[in-house]
């Protein structure tokens, strides 16, 4: 991008990742509910300044909506407990995540990360290895027996496997749950609606009603659709795949607030992503490179450090 713009190229770029518009913009223009918040020369806006016109709402109310983590209780029970899983994406994980835990999984890209928290939804059946949650072994290869089993998924792309775009929020909402709103096979309508209504207002997502088509959502509205299916269920173990990408600070800070609920809750969490603000809300995140887990980083780790177990420059 840079050669190109020394060449003359003009760029467009849309992004919500702050830092690539400050290194390669010179100026900004913040959209924010279908209108111009404000435009300034990059060089004179400071990023505190851009976030909250992103977010509108200062730093320090954000900054209230998070939860601290906290000490983990070393003496939860495990939920999760995997032992040799392997595939052809990973080898020999073993694996466990206490209730009330937050685990990150991270990784550069073919890692084996993803194919190994998909396993655990039904997505992958591995090759070797078990995975038993509060102690019921969990069926490999078979989503919908994963869901009955406890497990809960937003998965790695809302488009092609998060939402039906033809249907509406509601619809989108509660599909996980259809057994619990109805018997043989109906489904009373107004318990469905007021069920995810419920979901609307707790995931706080900006939407006319349940009835409004899911196709309408703006980016974080949508993400927020799929952690509200996800929450639906109540899991026992709740995978994240790359919860926040691609939507704004503050639909993200209200996404990584729902997983501080799941928390408190005490819900198994399991966390793959790219985002560093993501991974910084785990209790301890387990580093995969070339389908083995090289690392374990505890809370409170500094970037450059998981950074480098990332890259693979402080392992052989």
């Amino acid at each position: 991008m840079r050669t190109l713009q020394e060449s003359g190229v003009t760029f467009l770029f849309i992004s919500h990742h702050l830092q690539e518009v400050y290194e390669v913009c010179q100026t900004v223009t913040v959209l924010r509910d279908a209108r111009r918040i404000t435009t300034a020369p990059v060089a004179e806006l400071p990023r505190r300044a851009l976030v909250e016109a992103m977010a509108g709402e200062s730093i320090e109310t954000i900054a209230e909506q998070a939860v601290d983590p906290g000490d983990v209780d070393h003496d939860a029970p495990v939920l999760l407990e995997a032992r040799g899983l392997t595939s052809p994406a990973y080898q020999n994980i073993d694996l466990t995540v206490r209730r009330g835990e937050v685990v990150g999984l991270a990784g550069i890209s073919g890692s084996g990360k993803i194919e190994l928290a998909e396993s655990f939804t039904g997505l992958h059946t591995p090759t070797g290895g078990t995975a038993q949650l509060d102690g019921v072994r969990l069926p490999f290869g078979d989503v919908r027996a994963a869901l009955t089993a406890g497990v809960a998924c937003v998965p790695r792309d809302r488009h092609e496997q998060g939402l039906v775009s033809g249907m509406t929020i509601g619809d989108n909402a509660t599909m996980s749950v259809l057994d619990r709103l109805g018997r043989f096979g109906f489904v009373a309508t107004e318990r469905k609606r007021g069920f995810a209504t419920a979901l609307i207002e707790r995931l706080d997502i900006h939407t006319e009603g349940p009835e409004q088509p899911v196709s309408d959502l703006s980016g974080g509205n949508a993400q927020k659709v799929v952690m509200a299916r996800a929450l639906a269920s109540d899991p026992r173990l709740l995978v994240l795949i790359n919860p926040t990408a691609g939507v704004d600070v503050k639909s993200k800070e209200s996404l990584l607030s729902r997983m501080d609920s799941a928390r408190e809750d005490g819900t198994a969490v399991l966390v793959v992503s790219d985002e560093l603000d993501d991974l910084r809300r785990c209790d301890r995140v387990l580093v995969l490179f070339h389908g083995r887990v090289v690392a374990e980083h505890a809370a409170g780790w500094r970037d450059h450090e998981l950074i480098a177990s990332i890259e693979g420059v402080d392992h052989g």
